[in-house]
């Protein structure tokens, strides 16, 4: 499962060995919709070798006038994704890709650095050795009256819609935020996140426990 990975450890971590290099992995989906860079909604698959193609995916029609094998889903559609995608990796190729991530990359890396020095936990890897996204928490040291459910509250008044999520059972005490870096999030959009997360900092912390829980309520 490479759905965000696949498009981008080839270009940015490229002697990470995940792909066919491994001997037992014999098929890799993508999302082409998320790095991959084309709108909604559009996924592929590739296979080592046709023997690993399951026979039950594989439909057999004739209504063209010769007998042809499908692998796709069995219902009319449009093909503009595929178009789309097909458009993408023609016109960037391995170069375009490669300079794209190592961009969002830097960008990541540059959000980073930026809550750690505002005091923020990193849960993310950075410099090119997981995805272009930060994810980040409060440091429970530091004995905040709010969370990060109030963090995020603050910054979709502010126009951003940064998730704010418990984990998964066994650790639902464990709250984190999550930033996606995307193609179009610049250094400049960057900086104005980050002025907006110190500006919701400040005003939650003027707030009293009662009046936070009525603000995000």
């Amino acid at each position: 499962d490479a759905a965000s990975g696949g498009f981008v450890a080839p270009f940015v971590n490229p002697d990470l060995v995940w792909d066919f290099r491994l001997e037992k992995v014999v098929s890799i989906n993508v999302s082409g919709h998320k790095y991959g860079l084309v709108y909604p909604g559009v996924g592929w698959c590739i296979w080592r070798d046709p023997k690993y193609l399951p026979t039950e995916l594989i439909f057999n029609i004739n209504y063209l006038g010769a007998d042809q094998a499908s692998l796709t889903l069995n219902f009319s559609r449009g093909a503009s994704q595929v178009l789309g995608q097909y458009y993408q990796l023609i016109r960037l190729g391995k170069h375009g890709y490669r300079a794209i991530m190592f961009n969002l990359t830097r960008t990541a890396d540059y959000l980073a650095a930026s809550v750690e020095k505002m005091g923020f936990k990193l849960m993310s890897q950075t410099r090119g050795k997981g995805l272009p996204l930060v994810a980040f928490r409060l440091n429970p040291d530091d004995g905040h009256k709010f969370d990060e459910f109030a963090i995020a509250h603050q910054l979709r008044q502010r126009g951003w819609v940064v998730p704010a999520y418990t984990m998964a059972p066994h650790s639902e005490g464990l709250k984190m935020m999550r930033v996606v870096v995307r193609e179009d999030f610049s250094r400049s959009r960057c900086d104005a996140l980050i002025a907006d997360i110190k500006l919701a900092m400040e005003t939650l912390g003027k707030m009293d426990e009662q009046k936070i829980k009525e603000h995000k309520e």
